[in-house]
């Protein structure tokens, strides 16, 4: 009677891609949300921090924010103030810290150092911090030894020297 009996159907192709279409959009808005949401509390303290060190040390301009945790939380602001001098902010919460980046070793040296002293170290990162309140150097690197292991080894921030090392224990190795 009215054509060959079929319903028209009701997901045609072009229904279907803008079902998927739809259907990714909202799951990478869900996981942005997450994820903001999960940030939101490291993006305010980051914020406090940065205003904290442009107050105390005159900042101009900032290059990196370091959060250490190891004895006690801090966070290291390096930046340049208005007399172009390199600075090191150390902000912990009960104080901070101006500290001039000539009165330490640079992050190279300490890198150079390191290389010399473990020829067969894989440095991942170097990050300045504190440890039992004094200003360091913390390297996280990895040797293969028999398994592959990886150590925290700390060196005073004013003249690079040694302070601790210690080794993160690995579930493959007999120690």
């Amino acid at each position: 009677m009215f054509g060959s009996g079929r319903s028209p159907k009701l997901m045609t192709p072009g229904r279907w891609v803008l079902l998927g279409a739809t259907v990714i959009l909202l799951i990478f808005l869900m996981l942005n949300l997450y994820y903001r949401s999960v940030q939101s509390s490291v993006w305010t303290e980051q914020k406090q921090v940065r205003a904290q060190a442009l107050e105390v040390a005159n900042l101009t301009k900032i290059s990196q924010i370091d959060k250490h945790i190891w004895d006690e939380t801090s966070w290291v602001v390096q930046g340049i103030d208005d007399q172009e001098r390199e600075l090191f902010v150390w902000v912990t919460a009960k104080s901070a810290q101006v500290v001039p980046a000539s009165d330490g070793v640079s992050e190279t040296t300490v890198h150079d150092n390191v290389a010399k002293q473990e020829p067969d170290a894989r440095i991942i990162r170097i990050l300045p911090g504190l440890l039992e309140d004094e200003r360091v150097w913390e390297v996280f690197y990895s040797k293969d030894e028999p398994v592959r292991k990886y150590y925290y080894a700390f060196y005073r921030f004013e003249d690079g020297s040694f302070i601790v090392s210690y080794d993160m224990p690995s579930k493959f190795s007999d120690d």
